[in-house]
């Protein structure tokens, strides 16, 4: 259902983008942040939105779902947004005008257990692990380094979706499941809920010993062609402005996780606060994190090509700033 809903909204890209105004409102760079983990970086721009060059303003918007965000970049009626990385790539490729601004946020998701006698992923034959999130990185990430350790993930054991993050943790730490692979702020939630719960298997120090990668972009930052054509100088300083808020949402996890809770990012303080040191928040320029990028999108690629656009993006998709 949600790929039926992006198609159809992609086929309406020709009369939006010929129609849209320069920004969504006048003098007004609208930025949306998706609720939940994604949002946190961002929280000092909803708390103190940075002046812009060219008396414009900053406005921010935490949005619920992926499905909205896409739909509104689409529309035109947001200047700047945080996507899943795949989801960018995927816009560019359909003729959206968006380019990657900064990757805001790497790989942030653990493989969680109570069977002590699992240490490799080998130990996972015969096995089912919840999986929350199909067709998303966690996904394609698990596959990828089982393949890799010579396990099909189609028939040496068994990927369940039937459950959403919030109740995979939530049956993790209950007992009625032994294995998931969780993103963040959920495997926090399992381990808090108890904490015999173990993390044996660093899907992250894997992931780099196949790719030489350091870690798996997650979150993208994307920007309107009309906005970085026009006011690139207002960009700048936007891009300036959520790498202080990055560095300082790591730096302060307590103050963050009050703030997003004050702004409704879609966490209870508490859990922001415990999920923040976890979470992997980096600000890396689309063109510093190119190759990180591409590592990634070529996992979705040889997978599952219809969810980057059926290609790698082309070079003009790593907008720069400087």
């Amino acid at each position: 259902m949600k790929s039926v809903r992006i198609k159809i909204l992609l086929l309406c890209i020709a009369s939006i983008t010929a129609t849209a105004p320069l920004f969504a409102l006048p003098g007004t760079i609208v930025i949306g942040a998706l609720k939940g983990p994604t949002g946190i970086g961002m929280v000092r721009l909803f708390d103190s939105p940075p002046s812009l060059p060219g008396n414009l303003k900053l406005e921010t918007i935490a949005v619920p779902s992926a499905d909205i965000m896409v739909a509104k970049v689409i529309g035109g009626e947001y200047d700047a947004a945080v996507l899943p990385v795949n989801m960018a790539a995927k816009l560019y490729s359909a003729g959206i005008p968006i380019r990657l601004a900064a990757i805001v946020g790497n790989g942030m998701v653990s493989f969680l257990t109570s069977d002590p006698s699992v240490s490799s992923l080998a130990d996972l034959r015969g096995k089912e692990i919840a999986v929350a999130g199909q067709g998303a990185t966690p996904d394609y990430l698990l596959r990828f380094l089982l393949e890799r350790a010579g396990i099909d993930p189609n028939t040496d054991l068994r990927l369940s979706y039937s459950l959403p993050y919030p109740e995979a943790a939530e049956a993790l730490a209950g007992g009625k499941i032994r294995y998931a692979v969780l993103p963040e702020p959920f495997s926090t939630l399992a381990l808090k809920a108890n904490p015999a719960l173990r993390s044996p298997i660093d899907l992250g120090a894997l992931w780099t010993r196949a790719t030489g990668q350091v870690s798996y972009p997650m979150s993208a930052l994307v920007v309107s062609d009309r906005l970085a054509q026009s006011h690139p100088a207002a960009v700048a300083r936007l891009l300036a402005a959520y790498a202080d808020s990055i560095a300082w949402v790591v730096a302060h996890p307590r103050e963050a996780g009050l703030l997003v809770e004050k702004h409704d990012l879609g966490l209870k303080a508490s859990i922001a606060t415990a999920a923040i040191p976890r979470s992997n928040y980096v600000f890396e320029t689309a063109a510093h994190a190119r190759g990180a990028v591409e590592a990634l999108l070529s996992v979705f690629l040889a997978t599952a090509p219809a969810s980057i656009g059926g290609k790698l993006p082309d070079p003009a998709f790593y907008a720069s700033f400087d």
